[in-house]
């Protein structure tokens, strides 16, 4: 691979605030921290409301405009209370209401991307949560009416949730107005240790592209953190630095084959890191492998043997 700037169709950013804005003066106002991403080289954010959709309609309209000042792209990390494969229909009305409003908020904020993790199996088969999280998602789009603003399913990190990248990508491909988010973090924990060399992560392109080949028009959203896992999934998110207290080894996946993959895909989409209290650092690592050309393939294909 040969170096090149940072192209105009990959954005790199964080996920929430980091502490690196936090602790400086100017944090007082959230609002700042456009500018500083714009300071270090990023140009995206993902706001956490996982809680819920709180933030005021003034607060949302003046982020939009700061945003649109910095050219940093928003995407909303919608909340962990919406669980449509919930088998209680009232667990799904409030659901559907909670994202009806994230929705509503992702549009005054200039947001085209909510990320949402399906959620509990609730004691079910994969395939049968996952029947039942699409058909629910399919009557709440035909509800939502037409939209720009991508609904975004993530993988997940637990064994005992739905989220497996195959899951994630067959809903993607039935359900219009849904794209994948493939959080490589939550897959390492998930498959508890599965990403711990090049290889295998060049295996999870190899089936990301074949979704792009037959879906080309789907938006695709990228996470990326090491990980500390243990037999249920994930634990905890790590930086970069983080190494296993026991073996002195650093947490996986490392950044250099998530990159070299990324410098592979086609089209448009951000990459948000969420490494533990550094995310900035994650943004900025994958940022400069890409664009030196250090992640040293021209694809992931390249790193299988």
């Amino acid at each position: 691979m040969t170096g090149r700037d940072n192209p105009p169709d990959i954005r790199f950013g964080v996920g929430g605030f980091p502490l690196a804005f936090t602790d400086r003066p100017e944090a007082k106002d959230r609002g700042a921290v456009f500018a500083w991403l714009r300071s270090i080289g990023l140009d995206a954010i993902e706001l956490q409301m996982t809680y819920g959709p709180r933030m005021r309609a003034d607060q949302g309209r003046r982020y939009r405009a700061l945003s649109l000042a910095e050219d940093i792209k928003i995407s909303i990390h919608g909340s962990y209370y919406i669980v449509l494969a919930s088998p209680d229909p009232a667990k799904v009305l409030r659901s559907v209401d909670t994202l009806l409003r994230t929705y509503e908020q992702a549009d005054i904020l200039g947001a085209r991307e909510i990320v949402l993790h399906p959620g509990s199996l609730y004691g079910a088969s994969e395939a049968d949560a996952a029947r039942r999280f699409t058909e629910n998602l399919e009557r709440f789009m035909a509800q939502l009416g037409k939209t720009d603003i991508s609904l975004m399913i993530e993988t997940a990190g637990k064994v005992g949730q739905m989220g497996s990248v195959d899951m994630i990508l067959d809903v993607a491909a039935t359900v219009k107005g849904v794209g994948p988010c493939i959080d490589f973090g939550h897959v390492h924990a998930r498959s508890l240790g599965g990403l711990e060399t090049p290889d295998a992560i060049a295996h999870v392109f190899e089936r990301i592209g074949t979704f792009q080949q037959a879906n080309p028009d789907t938006p695709m959203h990228f996470h990326y953190t090491p990980i500390q896992y243990g037999p249920r999934g994930e634990i905890q998110h790590r930086a970069l630095s983080d190494t296993d207290g026991g073996s002195s080894k650093p947490f996986h996946p490392r950044p250099e084959p998530v990159a070299a993959g990324l410098a592979g895909l086609p089209g448009r989409f951000t990459v948000i890191s969420e490494t533990h209290n550094s995310q900035e650092k994650g943004a900025i690592r994958l940022k400069s492998l890409i664009n030196s050309g250090a992640c040293g393939h021209k694809n992931a294909s390249d790193l299988v043997e």
